[in-house]
């Protein structure tokens, strides 16, 4: 019998050995191939790659190469090469759709700050948006978005006036020419893109703040969940220790955001956001900014 026991311990631990060394080996696999990313704004890449850096030390995930796909790609385009797994990770506004199509890591990166919209609109059409107070008055007003944003879902299950264009740097010339009354731009996006469309009367409406609850996360394609389990993992431990909010509060989204907010005063009109997934963490505050003492409810 004690001959008999030590055969099986001896069985045992080998296959542990075994496991054990096919673990290593999947780690060191994993560690050692490259993470391919997708940033579609390009005044977003410097803060999501330095976010995802950030996440994976924390993660202790030691990654040699992380590559970004500048290439110009549609939406559709990228979201089906994630779907082969051709790209790793992309930064998109989280909705039941996406959740389902991929991996989300329920960790917003903006802390919300696209929650916060505000209007893009032609210089001196300003008294149009003059005595807007309710949702019912705002709606009859017409926005310009891109088809395939995650706002102009929301728009359509609330019946906002819209119209749609698959161009989005069509938007701003359609502006100006009279073609709908404003664009809703994320307010950390509206300083760059009024700089960058210099040459077009356009402006800022200084009155009027939507507030739709919007989390954009990393999304990781379905062929890599362990590559998400580390970058919520990282993204977590990156907040808890103070290194995101440290790094977050210094960059020109976050700068950019709180000037336009804390030097006007807003009547913020709140807009039901119908496709947010139910998962989505809105009462763990560590993860939102608060901007409320500036805000008009």
């Amino acid at each position: 019998m004690l001959v008999v026991n030590k055969v099986i311990n001896k069985i045992l631990l080998l296959k542990i050995l075994k496991v054990a060394a096919l673990f290593f080996a999947c780690e060191v696999n994993a560690q050692a191939s490259t993470i391919t990313y997708y940033v579609e704004e390009a005044a977003l890449q410097q803060y999501n790659t330095r976010i995802l850096e950030m996440a994976l030390e924390h993660a202790d995930l030691q990654v040699p190469k992380l590559k970004s796909l500048d290439e110009k790609m549609t939406r559709e385009q990228a979201l089906t090469r994630m779907d082969s797994g051709d790209i790793d990770i992309m930064w998109l506004a989280t909705s039941q759709e996406f959740e389902e199509r991929f991996i989300p890591v329920r960790v917003p990166m903006y802390k919300g700050l696209m929650s916060y919209r505000v209007l893009m609109i032609r210089q001196g059409n300003e008294q149009k948006f003059d005595g807007i107070r309710t949702f019912t008055q705002f709606k009859e007003l017409k926005a310009g978005v891109g088809r395939f944003w995650t706002t102009t879902k929301v728009f359509k299950a609330e019946d906002i006036n819209s119209v749609l264009t698959t161009k989005v740097h069509n938007l701003y010339p359609m502006l100006e020419g009279g073609r709908f009354d404003y664009i809703p731009r994320g307010v950390m996006e509206i300083t760059p893109e009024l700089k960058k469309h210099a040459n077009l009367p356009l402006a800022l409406e200084p009155s009027l703040l939507l507030h739709l609850p919007t989390a954009v996360y990393p999304f990781v394609s379905k062929s890599n969940p362990k590559l998400a389990e580390l970058i919520e993992e990282g993204m977590l431990k990156a907040l808890d220790s103070g290194e995101f909010d440290a790094y977050f509060q210094t960059t020109n989204q976050y700068l950019d955001t709180l000037k336009i907010i804390s030097q006007h005063k807003w009547k913020v009109i709140p807009i039901n956001n119908s496709i947010l997934p139910k998962e989505t963490p809105l009462q763990n505050e560590k993860l939102w900014v608060n901007f409320s003492e500036y805000l008009e409810y």
